[in-house]
């Protein structure tokens, strides 16, 4: 993976050009297209968004923050917070090829294991917008607490789960149903949350008590609460289900927590606790980990870069500037990754070297 160290860089805004990619996407979405202005036009590729950022990236517009890449790698879904709507990225080509108009706000997004459906968390309608991402079409609207902010898919148990960040909950989405069929209480204002590939918990990341919440997912209640840094904001598994890893926008760090092994070990009878704290950027927020869970990739709003940690030495091995208040991160299955920068409405991509 190709990463520069950072210098002194200037920043400059993304010229506006429209231009839809794809027939296939064309053609399914002309129906639902979300308004598009001039200051926030569809585009291709630029690759002088900011003056000292290598890589391409792709103009979304629309003050983008939650991301993910499909598990076939095909396509990228960006949360267009500004303009409501979700756009899709065609990641062969490195071009938009539709916007679907979801919600107000939408802040996060989550797409299911295999490809079907999109969530997207409508962060000032309290709501979450389910997509079929196959006919690129809005099917339904789920209600769910006051400011969801994060969306993780739990495929075991076919399991949406939702963080309320004002109502301090985690709602459960039956994902077959699409209806709420739980609310789990947790800290202060949680953010982030993530799934341990390995059984039945999530990770949820409360921002206001500087905690994380443990939670088990069939009764529905928290197991365990992990102090971490200060305020807390989002968290990730890696692929083994070893560590979880959480970004610290207060502390300018990044908490390991070790993970005990699920097979006839009782959750609630565990203390967990941090056992390791990485330096990194300024106010640390998304962040993911790659396939081989050899590199954790956290991104640094205060700083406008991307630190890459080496899990295994528990440091930080390289610095990219990767745009103006970048948000978050995903990585696709080969191993790039896709992080949005919100003032520039861009999406900057980092290919494996």
């Amino acid at each position: 993976m190709t990463i520069r160290s950072v210098g002194k860089h200037r920043k400059t805004k993304p010229r506006s050009r429209v231009r839809i990619g794809s027939r296939r996407w064309a053609g399914m979405l002309l129906p639902v297209l979300a308004v598009i202005t001039a200051a926030t036009a569809l585009s291709g590729v630029s690759s002088a968004v900011a003056a000292d950022n290598p890589n391409p990236t792709v103009i979304v517009g629309g003050d983008p923050q939650g991301i993910a890449v499909d598990p076939d790698g095909k396509h990228v879904y960006v949360a267009s917070y500004a303009d409501n709507a979700l756009r899709v990225i065609d990641t062969t080509h490195l071009r938009v090829v539709g916007s679907i108009h979801v919600g107000a706000n939408p802040r996060g997004v989550a797409v299911d294991p295999d490809s079907r459906h999109a969530f997207v968390t409508n962060y000032t309608e309290n709501s979450v917008s389910v997509v079929d991402t196959a006919t690129g079409r809005l099917i339904h609207n789920v209600a769910v607490g006051a400011g969801p902010a994060a969306a993780a898919i739990f495929p075991r148990s076919h399991y949406a789960l939702v963080t309320n960040y004002y109502s301090n909950t985690v709602s459960v989405i039956n994902i077959v149903t699409l209806k709420v069929i739980g609310v789990v209480p947790v800290g202060a204002h949680p953010d982030g949350v993530a799934i341990d590939p390995r059984g039945e918990l999530a990770y949820v990341a409360n921002s206001g008590s500087n905690s994380v919440s443990v939670i088990d997912i069939h009764d529905q209640k928290v197991a365990s609460t992990v102090l971490v840094g200060t305020s807390p904001q989002k968290v990730v598994i890696d692929p083994d289900g070893r560590h979880a890893y959480v970004t610290n926008y207060g502390d300018h760090t990044v908490s390991v927590i070790d993970l005990p092994p699920q097979v006839g070990v009782n959750i609630y009878n565990v203390l967990l606790k941090v056992n390791s704290t990485i330096p990194v950027g300024l106010n640390p927020r998304g962040l993911t980990v790659s396939r081989d869970s050899r590199h954790a990739f956290v991104v640094n709003t205060g700083s406008d870069t991307m630190s890459v940690i080496d899990t295994a030495a528990g440091t930080v091995i390289s610095t990219s500037f990767v745009g103006d208040s970048p948000d978050e991160v995903a990585v696709a299955p080969d191993s790039t990754a896709y992080i949005t920068a919100r003032p520039d409405g861009t999406v900057t991509v980092i290919r494996p070297s």
